[in-house]
Protein backbone atom coordinates (compact mmCIF):
# COMPACT_ATOMS: atom_id res chain seq x y z
CA UNK A 1 0.00 0.00 0.00
CA UNK A 2 1.28 3.60 -1.03
CA UNK A 3 2.26 5.43 2.19
CA UNK A 4 -0.43 8.52 1.22
CA UNK A 5 -3.52 5.74 0.60
CA UNK A 6 -2.32 4.36 4.05
CA UNK A 7 -2.48 7.79 6.15
CA UNK A 8 -6.12 7.86 4.05
CA UNK A 9 -7.58 4.53 5.28
CA UNK A 10 -5.58 5.23 8.71
CA UNK A 11 -7.44 8.23 9.09
CA UNK A 12 -10.33 6.83 8.60
CA UNK A 13 -10.60 3.85 10.94
CA UNK A 14 -9.23 6.24 13.42
CA UNK A 15 -13.00 8.27 13.03
CA UNK A 16 -14.66 4.77 12.82
CA UNK A 17 -13.57 4.25 16.12
CA UNK A 18 -14.75 7.29 17.62
CA UNK A 19 -18.25 7.13 15.15
CA UNK A 20 -19.24 3.26 15.30
CA UNK A 21 -22.43 2.53 13.52
CA UNK A 22 -25.98 2.66 15.67
CA UNK A 23 -28.82 0.55 14.87
CA UNK A 24 -31.52 1.71 11.98
CA UNK A 25 -34.18 3.52 14.68
CA UNK A 26 -30.86 5.41 16.14
CA UNK A 27 -29.91 6.14 12.35
CA UNK A 28 -33.41 7.46 11.73
CA UNK A 29 -33.28 9.55 14.39
CA UNK A 30 -30.26 11.11 14.40
CA UNK A 31 -30.66 11.97 10.48
CA UNK A 32 -34.17 13.21 10.99
CA UNK A 33 -32.97 15.69 13.83
CA UNK A 34 -30.47 16.39 11.40
CA UNK A 35 -32.72 17.10 8.03
CA UNK A 36 -34.55 19.07 9.98
CA UNK A 37 -31.98 22.01 11.18
CA UNK A 38 -31.14 22.17 7.26
CA UNK A 39 -32.68 24.92 5.23
CA UNK A 40 -31.65 26.28 1.69
CA UNK A 41 -29.78 29.44 1.07
CA UNK A 42 -29.12 31.25 -1.46
CA UNK A 43 -25.34 31.88 -1.45
CA UNK A 44 -23.18 35.43 -2.14
CA UNK A 45 -20.18 35.34 -3.88
CA UNK A 46 -18.21 38.14 -6.27
CA UNK A 47 -17.32 35.30 -8.36
CA UNK A 48 -19.71 32.83 -8.94
CA UNK A 49 -23.63 34.19 -10.05
CA UNK A 50 -26.45 32.00 -8.19
CA UNK A 51 -30.00 31.17 -8.80
CA UNK A 52 -32.64 29.20 -7.25
CA UNK A 53 -34.49 27.40 -9.63
CA UNK A 54 -37.48 25.33 -8.22
CA UNK A 55 -38.67 22.18 -9.04
CA UNK A 56 -41.79 20.60 -9.38
CA UNK A 57 -42.87 17.38 -8.50
CA UNK A 58 -46.66 16.25 -7.46
CA UNK A 59 -45.76 15.93 -4.25
CA UNK A 60 -43.92 19.23 -3.54
CA UNK A 61 -41.42 22.39 -4.63
CA UNK A 62 -37.83 21.73 -4.11
CA UNK A 63 -34.89 24.19 -4.46
CA UNK A 64 -32.19 23.81 -6.96
CA UNK A 65 -29.06 25.78 -7.72
CA UNK A 66 -27.93 26.96 -10.06
CA UNK A 67 -24.35 28.36 -10.20
CA UNK A 68 -22.04 29.73 -13.25
CA UNK A 69 -19.05 31.92 -13.00
CA UNK A 70 -19.18 35.96 -12.94
CA UNK A 71 -16.88 36.37 -15.27
CA UNK A 72 -14.34 34.36 -17.69
CA UNK A 73 -10.63 35.06 -18.12
CA UNK A 74 -9.75 34.09 -22.32
CA UNK A 75 -6.43 35.56 -24.07
CA UNK A 76 -5.50 37.37 -21.06
CA UNK A 77 -8.94 39.28 -21.48
CA UNK A 78 -11.86 39.63 -18.04
CA UNK A 79 -15.22 39.26 -19.63
CA UNK A 80 -18.48 38.87 -18.27
CA UNK A 81 -19.18 34.75 -18.48
CA UNK A 82 -22.12 34.21 -20.80
CA UNK A 83 -24.17 31.18 -21.18
CA UNK A 84 -21.62 28.42 -20.73
CA UNK A 85 -21.61 25.77 -23.50
CA UNK A 86 -22.23 22.92 -21.40
CA UNK A 87 -24.25 22.35 -18.11
CA UNK A 88 -23.17 19.52 -15.07
CA UNK A 89 -25.98 18.27 -12.91
CA UNK A 90 -23.97 17.85 -9.29
CA UNK A 91 -25.40 15.01 -7.08
CA UNK A 92 -24.39 15.82 -3.92
CA UNK A 93 -24.18 12.47 -1.31
CA UNK A 94 -25.67 11.13 2.35
CA UNK A 95 -27.01 8.16 1.65
CA UNK A 96 -30.42 9.07 0.64
CA UNK A 97 -30.92 9.61 4.59
CA UNK A 98 -28.99 12.68 5.70
CA UNK A 99 -29.32 16.27 3.71
CA UNK A 100 -25.87 16.84 3.37
CA UNK A 101 -26.70 19.05 0.45
CA UNK A 102 -25.85 22.58 2.14
CA UNK A 103 -22.26 21.09 3.59
CA UNK A 104 -21.34 19.59 0.36
CA UNK A 105 -21.67 22.56 -1.96
CA UNK A 106 -18.16 23.62 -1.40
CA UNK A 107 -17.37 20.63 -3.65
CA UNK A 108 -19.49 21.81 -6.68
CA UNK A 109 -17.96 24.98 -6.25
CA UNK A 110 -14.76 23.50 -6.70
CA UNK A 111 -15.56 21.99 -9.99
CA UNK A 112 -17.06 25.10 -11.49
CA UNK A 113 -13.20 26.58 -11.07
CA UNK A 114 -11.72 23.74 -13.44
CA UNK A 115 -15.09 22.88 -15.42
CA UNK A 116 -16.69 25.78 -17.72
CA UNK A 117 -20.03 24.98 -17.41
CA UNK A 118 -23.58 25.76 -15.81
CA UNK A 119 -23.71 23.27 -12.47
CA UNK A 120 -27.13 22.52 -11.02
CA UNK A 121 -27.41 21.57 -7.76
CA UNK A 122 -30.70 19.61 -6.62
CA UNK A 123 -31.04 19.81 -2.56
CA UNK A 124 -33.46 16.47 -2.83
CA UNK A 125 -35.83 15.43 0.00
CA UNK A 126 -34.03 12.87 2.50
CA UNK A 127 -36.04 9.55 3.50
CA UNK A 128 -36.85 11.10 6.70
CA UNK A 129 -38.71 13.71 5.10
CA UNK A 130 -40.26 11.89 1.85
CA UNK A 131 -39.93 8.24 0.44
CA UNK A 132 -36.70 7.59 -1.44
CA UNK A 133 -38.52 7.08 -4.66
CA UNK A 134 -39.52 10.91 -4.82
CA UNK A 135 -35.85 12.05 -4.12
CA UNK A 136 -35.21 10.25 -7.33
CA UNK A 137 -38.26 12.20 -9.09
CA UNK A 138 -36.64 15.38 -7.67
CA UNK A 139 -33.63 15.19 -9.50
CA UNK A 140 -35.33 13.59 -12.70
CA UNK A 141 -37.08 16.54 -12.58
CA UNK A 142 -33.96 19.01 -12.67
CA UNK A 143 -32.82 17.16 -15.44
CA UNK A 144 -36.27 17.66 -17.52
CA UNK A 145 -35.88 21.30 -16.62
CA UNK A 146 -32.26 21.20 -17.74
CA UNK A 147 -33.34 19.91 -20.96
CA UNK A 148 -35.40 23.43 -21.72
CA UNK A 149 -31.98 25.13 -21.95
CA UNK A 150 -28.55 22.75 -23.02
CA UNK A 151 -28.72 19.99 -25.55
CA UNK A 152 -28.28 16.78 -23.82
CA UNK A 153 -25.45 16.42 -26.11
CA UNK A 154 -23.64 19.26 -23.83
CA UNK A 155 -25.34 17.75 -20.16
CA UNK A 156 -23.08 15.99 -17.61
CA UNK A 157 -23.95 14.29 -14.93
CA UNK A 158 -21.46 13.91 -11.57
CA UNK A 159 -23.08 12.04 -9.15
CA UNK A 160 -21.24 11.68 -5.51
CA UNK A 161 -22.23 8.42 -3.03
CA UNK A 162 -26.19 8.57 -2.98
CA UNK A 163 -25.71 11.15 -5.58
CA UNK A 164 -23.81 8.32 -8.11
CA UNK A 165 -26.95 6.01 -7.38
CA UNK A 166 -29.52 8.44 -7.93
CA UNK A 167 -27.79 9.66 -11.45
CA UNK A 168 -28.02 5.55 -12.19
CA UNK A 169 -31.57 5.30 -10.60
CA UNK A 170 -32.32 8.25 -12.87
CA UNK A 171 -31.52 6.24 -16.47
CA UNK A 172 -33.92 3.43 -14.78
CA UNK A 173 -36.67 5.82 -13.97
CA UNK A 174 -36.25 7.47 -18.09
CA UNK A 175 -37.14 3.26 -19.35
CA UNK A 176 -39.51 2.19 -16.38
CA UNK A 177 -41.59 5.50 -16.81
CA UNK A 178 -41.14 5.35 -20.61
CA UNK A 179 -40.33 9.07 -20.22
CA UNK A 180 -38.28 8.74 -23.73
CA UNK A 181 -35.95 12.06 -22.60
CA UNK A 182 -32.72 12.08 -24.17
CA UNK A 183 -29.96 10.90 -21.50
CA UNK A 184 -26.97 12.81 -20.65
CA UNK A 185 -24.29 12.59 -22.96
CA UNK A 186 -21.95 11.36 -19.66
CA UNK A 187 -22.89 10.17 -16.44
CA UNK A 188 -20.16 9.50 -13.79
CA UNK A 189 -20.70 8.02 -10.33
CA UNK A 190 -18.41 7.87 -7.46
CA UNK A 191 -19.17 4.83 -5.33
CA UNK A 192 -23.17 4.23 -6.31
CA UNK A 193 -24.60 2.04 -4.03
CA UNK A 194 -27.30 -0.89 -3.68
CA UNK A 195 -28.84 -2.83 -1.81
CA UNK A 196 -28.66 -6.79 -1.50
CA UNK A 197 -31.56 -8.13 -3.91
CA UNK A 198 -30.90 -11.65 -2.36
CA UNK A 199 -28.54 -14.33 -0.14
CA UNK A 200 -25.99 -14.32 -2.95
CA UNK A 201 -25.42 -10.34 -3.32
CA UNK A 202 -26.00 -10.50 0.64
CA UNK A 203 -22.78 -12.72 0.93
CA UNK A 204 -20.59 -11.10 -1.92
CA UNK A 205 -21.65 -7.75 0.68
CA UNK A 206 -20.34 -9.76 3.69
CA UNK A 207 -17.28 -10.21 2.22
CA UNK A 208 -16.20 -6.26 2.83
CA UNK A 209 -17.08 -7.07 6.88
CA UNK A 210 -14.29 -5.22 8.49
CA UNK A 211 -12.48 -3.68 5.43
CA UNK A 212 -14.56 -0.45 4.98
CA UNK A 213 -14.20 2.32 7.77
CA UNK A 214 -16.57 4.77 6.24
CA UNK A 215 -19.21 2.45 4.86
CA UNK A 216 -19.41 -0.48 6.73
CA UNK A 217 -21.70 -3.46 5.91
CA UNK A 218 -24.55 -3.04 8.52
CA UNK A 219 -24.83 0.90 6.89
CA UNK A 220 -25.45 -0.32 3.56
CA UNK A 221 -28.06 -2.53 5.02
CA UNK A 222 -29.43 0.30 7.18
CA UNK A 223 -29.31 2.65 4.74
CA UNK A 224 -31.63 0.53 2.44
CA UNK A 225 -34.10 -0.19 5.13
CA UNK A 226 -34.60 3.30 5.99
CA UNK A 227 -35.31 3.79 1.64
CA UNK A 228 -37.60 1.44 2.18
CA UNK A 229 -39.48 2.75 5.10
CA UNK A 230 -41.93 0.47 5.79
CA UNK A 231 -43.52 0.49 2.49
CA UNK A 232 -43.96 -1.51 -1.20
CA UNK A 233 -41.22 -0.39 -3.28
CA UNK A 234 -40.51 -0.94 -6.91
CA UNK A 235 -37.77 -3.34 -6.60
CA UNK A 236 -35.17 -0.80 -8.87
CA UNK A 237 -35.68 2.20 -6.87
CA UNK A 238 -33.66 -0.28 -4.08
CA UNK A 239 -31.61 -2.69 -6.04
CA UNK A 240 -30.27 -0.16 -7.79
CA UNK A 241 -27.52 -2.15 -9.59
CA UNK A 242 -30.15 -3.86 -11.12
CA UNK A 243 -31.87 -1.67 -12.85
CA UNK A 244 -32.49 -1.06 -16.91
CA UNK A 245 -29.53 1.15 -18.19
CA UNK A 246 -30.54 1.24 -21.85
CA UNK A 247 -30.73 3.96 -24.24
CA UNK A 248 -27.95 6.24 -22.50
CA UNK A 249 -25.04 8.32 -22.98
CA UNK A 250 -21.25 6.96 -21.44
CA UNK A 251 -21.03 6.02 -17.92
CA UNK A 252 -18.16 6.02 -16.02
CA UNK A 253 -17.95 4.69 -12.60
CA UNK A 254 -15.34 4.69 -10.22
CA UNK A 255 -15.05 2.85 -6.64
CA UNK A 256 -12.47 2.37 -4.15
CA UNK A 257 -10.65 -1.04 -3.38
CA UNK A 258 -11.48 -0.70 0.32
CA UNK A 259 -15.22 0.35 0.27
CA UNK A 260 -18.03 -1.87 0.68
CA UNK A 261 -20.05 -0.88 -1.78
CA UNK A 262 -17.56 -2.09 -4.07
CA UNK A 263 -19.23 -5.46 -4.11
CA UNK A 264 -22.22 -4.27 -6.50
CA UNK A 265 -19.26 -3.81 -9.38
CA UNK A 266 -19.81 -6.91 -10.65
CA UNK A 267 -23.95 -6.61 -10.59
CA UNK A 268 -23.87 -2.64 -12.32
CA UNK A 269 -20.70 -4.30 -14.66
CA UNK A 270 -23.68 -7.43 -15.50
CA UNK A 271 -26.46 -4.86 -15.81
CA UNK A 272 -24.47 -2.50 -18.35
CA UNK A 273 -23.88 -5.28 -20.80
CA UNK A 274 -27.20 -6.40 -20.47
CA UNK A 275 -28.13 -3.12 -21.65
CA UNK A 276 -25.13 -3.09 -24.51
CA UNK A 277 -24.19 0.49 -22.68
CA UNK A 278 -21.37 2.06 -23.06
CA UNK A 279 -19.49 1.87 -19.73
CA UNK A 280 -16.11 1.77 -17.88
CA UNK A 281 -15.69 0.61 -14.41
CA UNK A 282 -12.49 2.18 -12.86
CA UNK A 283 -11.61 0.35 -8.99
CA UNK A 284 -8.79 2.13 -7.58
CA UNK A 285 -6.46 -0.11 -5.32
CA UNK A 286 -6.49 0.67 -1.37
CA UNK A 287 -8.76 3.83 -1.83
CA UNK A 288 -11.63 4.51 0.20
CA UNK A 289 -15.66 5.37 -0.30
CA UNK A 290 -15.63 8.38 -3.12
CA UNK A 291 -11.93 8.43 -2.81
CA UNK A 292 -12.20 10.95 -6.19
CA UNK A 293 -14.31 13.82 -4.81
CA UNK A 294 -10.95 15.61 -4.05
CA UNK A 295 -7.71 15.97 -4.85
CA UNK A 296 -5.86 14.58 -1.62
CA UNK A 297 -3.18 12.29 -3.08
CA UNK A 298 -2.02 10.81 -6.40
CA UNK A 299 -4.71 8.30 -6.42
CA UNK A 300 -7.29 11.18 -6.11
CA UNK A 301 -6.16 13.76 -8.36
CA UNK A 302 -5.81 11.49 -11.25
CA UNK A 303 -9.08 10.31 -10.87
CA UNK A 304 -10.53 14.03 -10.40
CA UNK A 305 -8.70 15.49 -13.14
CA UNK A 306 -10.26 12.59 -15.48
CA UNK A 307 -13.61 13.65 -14.54
CA UNK A 308 -12.83 17.27 -15.47
CA UNK A 309 -11.20 16.30 -18.74
CA UNK A 310 -14.60 14.31 -19.47
CA UNK A 311 -16.64 17.44 -18.28
CA UNK A 312 -15.05 19.63 -20.30
CA UNK A 313 -15.05 17.73 -23.40
CA UNK A 314 -18.91 17.38 -23.76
Amino acid sequence: MKISNKIIMSSFRLLSFFFPDKPVDEIYTHAKAHNERQSFKLPNDKKIEYKDEKIHTDIGTYHCLRMKKKFLKKNGLIKKEQRPKRAVLYICGGGGVYDYCQMQLPLAKKLLNRVDCEIYYPFYPPSTKQPIKEAYRMIFETYRSMLNNYDHKTIGVLGVSFGATAAMTMLSWNNYYKENLPMPAIIVGLSPGHMPANLAEKEMLEAYRGIDPLISVDMVEAYGRIHKGGEEADEWLIYTANGDFRNDGKIFLYFGEKESLAFAVPLYRESFERAGADYRIHVEPEMPHCYGVMRINKASRKTYDEIVYLLNGL
